[in-house]
Order: structure tokens, then C-alpha cells, then sequence
């Protein structure tokens, strides 16, 4: 006999704004519910996330979009687990997030392009238009010829 696990709930995707992940927190917090991750994309207007939490095998997935500049608060203080996914997402995607219980400020990975995933971010198109990664601390690396756009190709 075949021991297999199947998910018979479907995921679920619910659509909120950031003003509502708060409530929507505590109430996943209060049924026991367990924090599983933030997954962040890029879309035309911000930085859209997605919130996945787990009472066993399906997940139930808030999701948001925020501007560049709107700060997203923290929910560390319900789920401890969280500081690492609010710190991979400042740093990647330039979210900011208020009261992370553990804030690595903008230092959790050490990244050649200032939020990388964020091309829209302020840093990162400052980065693409001088065609160089630059990271604080660690000096200025040229981009690959192979890796240039062929615009940038054109200037050298």
C-alpha cells in the first residue's frame, strides 16, 4: 500500500490591502495557524506580496500590492519566524517594514545591485544606468560584457 498525502482544500488566494494584514495576522495567529513565507514579485504599480499561512497541508495566501514607498508593518511580533522573510524582502525587493522584531537594516544579504527584484527602486536604476552593480561596502563591479544591453554594448 502507497502512503500518499493529498491536498483536498484548495489553496486560497484572498485579496486585501496592507491596511487590513494586521487584523488579518492576529486572526491566523489566534486560530493557531502557522506562518509559512512572503513571496514578493514586481508589477507595474509597486511591489506585489504575498503572505502564505498553513494549517496543515493548504495554504491560504493574503495578497497585497504596495508602492515604493508605502511601509508594510512587521508581523514578527505574531510570528518570530517572519523578521527573516521581512528582511529578504527589504533587501531584495526594497520593502520597507516597520518594528521587525530583528532588523538586519538593509544588511541580511549582501546583494551586487541594491534590490535587485525591484528594478523601479530608486538604487537599482541608478545601478542599471551606470551599467555597474555597486554594494556598500564592497567597491563597484563591472558588469560582464556578455551581461550589457546592447545599448550599453554600444557606448564602450
Amino acid at each position: 500500500m502507497h502512503n500518499e498525502k493529498h491536498n483536498e482544500k484548495p489553496q486560497v488566494f484572498i485579496d486585501i490591502t496592507y491596511n487590513e494584514l494586521r487584523e488579518q495576522i492576529e486572526d491566523y495567529a489566534a486560530r493557531g495557524w502557522r506562518f509559512v513565507n512572503i513571496c514578493g514579485s514586481t508589477v507595474d504599480d509597486g511591489v506585489e506580496l504575498i503572505y502564505s499561512f498553513s494549517d496543515g497541508l493548504p495554504l491560504e495566501n493574503l495578497r497585497f500590492t504596495i508602492d515604493n514607498e508605502t511601509k508594510v508593518p512587521s508581523v514578527s511580533d505574531c510570528f518570530p519566524n517572519a523578521f527573516f522573510f521581512e528582511n529578504e524582502t527589504h533587501d531584495l525587493f526594497g520593502v520597507n517594514f516597520s518594528n521587525i522584531s530583528i532588523d538586519f537594516d538593509g544588511e541580511f544579504y549582501t546583494v551586487a545591485v541594491p534590490t535587485p527584484m525591484n528594478p523601479r527602486s530608486s538604487e537599482a536604476r541608478k545601478a542599471a544606468a551606470n551599467n555597474s552593480y555597486g554594494a556598500a561596502n564592497y567597491g563597484e563591479c563591472l558588469v560582464p560584457e556578455a551581461q550589457k544591453t546592447p545599448e550599453a554594448q554600444k557606448e564602450v
